[in-house]
């Protein structure tokens, strides 16, 4: 039944916003009241006005540890965008534990009250099970950043088809992020050193989609690249210390071999500081003797460009959190996001000498709060055709 009154509901709204814009509301008003009635002009502004259905209860369970940069950067602009679009956000931390992620999901989903909406990462692929119980205690899934692949993908399908409480999942473009990082220090290993460029490539993990599919985009560019010679590729988990100590171990190599390397490719920007380490303590300096890029937008990497240590960081795939929010509560305005696709994609960004100064003017203290994300919902915004998610109107977000 209610879903009915939703479509409804739905439906008159975007017929009286159509009326609004042809006719002037005060002559509306007028014929409507000598018409119809006070009692029924009431009901109609109550309509025709755009208000919030209700606030929605969400539950996200957050695949990282709390305290962990990028996850709680993750978790800071979902709940800025929640704030803005009124929903009831409650997140949990998994620790960076695929068992327990599991467990959590579990016991979520056989609590009295059930959340209207589930996020999951898929990270380590571990979202499957969780997604199947969903399902059987009909509530809706989404997935953000990892989305299924490969083999999960074949037994899963596709979103609202074997599991039509899984709607959708929405992640970042990370093969061309992957792809843009390596061909930005090669180029500059090429004006710098010649031809040929030899590259060292840090990974995260052989598991995690992102990581994956970061890793093909890199691995792309040095393939079509017949004067770029791929040292190594090594894969550090995603953090300092083990990027640190598996830098060190290259080097020993690369100097045993009589090679300079000249570019390193590193999958976040944490794997860059720990790699920036080791170069340090052998006399190499970063941005002259050797060209890295990373993955974040975290205030280290951003750092780190400032100073010239990167040429870039990639980045802008933290922001998932919010738009994940945006999708939501259009589709539970009935603004669905199937018309662009059960599986979104949106492009991350690179940040770098030319742009960081703009960036920073408007995010330096990293308060997602002064964005206004009801500027990318199509149901306060029913004119916008597509989500406009980027760096551009993220900043434009703030500026208006």
């Amino acid at each position: 039944m209610w879903q009915w009154v939703g479509l409804f509901r739905t439906a008159v709204l975007t017929r009286m916003a159509h009326v609004f814009r042809i006719l002037h509301v005060s002559r509306i008003l007028h014929v409507t009241q000598t018409i119809l009635g006070p009692m029924v002009l009431i009901a109609l502004l109550c309509l025709a006005f755009p208000v919030w259905a209700g606030s929605l209860q969400v539950s996200f369970i957050n695949p990282g540890k709390q305290g962990e940069r990028f996850w709680d950067m993750v978790t800071a602009t979902m709940q800025a965008a929640a704030d803005d679009l009124d929903i009831e956000l409650k997140v949990y931390y998994a620790q960076r534990n695929r068992i327990r992620m599991q467990a959590i999901g579990s016991q979520l989903l056989t609590e009295k009250q059930l959340p209207d909406y589930l996020v999951l990462v898929n990270e380590e692929q571990s979202a499957e099970e969780i997604v199947k119980m969903a399902n059987e205690k009909q509530v809706k899934t989404l997935l953000l950043l990892n989305d299924f692949f490969g083999s999960q993908l074949e037994r899963m399908g596709q979103p609202r088809e074997k599991y039509p409480y899984w709607i959708g999942s929405i992640t970042p473009d990370n093969y061309r992020a992957g792809f843009r990082m390596a061909d930005r220090i090669i180029e500059r290993a090429k004006q710098r050193f010649g031809t040929p460029v030899h590259l060292l490539a840090i990974a995260g993990d052989k598991v995690t989609p992102a990581s994956i599919l970061r890793t093909e985009g890199m691995l792309k560019r040095v393939q079509a690249d017949p004067d770029v010679i791929l040292d190594r590729l090594l894969y550090a988990n995603w953090n300092a210390r083990d990027a640190k100590v598996m830098t060190e171990r290259y080097l020993q190599w690369a100097e045993r071999n009589q090679i300079h390397p000249h570019s390193l490719w590193a999958a976040n920007d944490p794997i860059a500081a720990g790699a920036i380490k080791a170069l340090r303590e052998k006399g190499l300096e970063p941005g002259k003797d050797i060209f890295l890029a990373g993955l974040n937008w975290s205030p280290e990497g951003l750092d780190m460009v400032q100073s010239g240590d990167l040429v870039l960081t990639d980045g802008g795939h933290f922001l998932a959190g919010a738009w994940t929010m945006v999708l939501l509560r259009d589709y539970a305005e009935g603004f669905d996001f199937a018309q662009q696709g059960y599986r979104l994609s949106f492009p991350m960004s690179a940040i770098d000498k030319r742009n960081i100064e703009r960036f920073m003017q408007v995010f330096a203290e990293r308060d997602w709060r002064k964005v206004d994300f009801s500027y990318f919902s199509r149901w306060k915004n029913p004119r916008l055709q597509q989500y406009p998610f980027g760096l551009e109107h993220l900043i434009k977000a703030v500026a208006d």
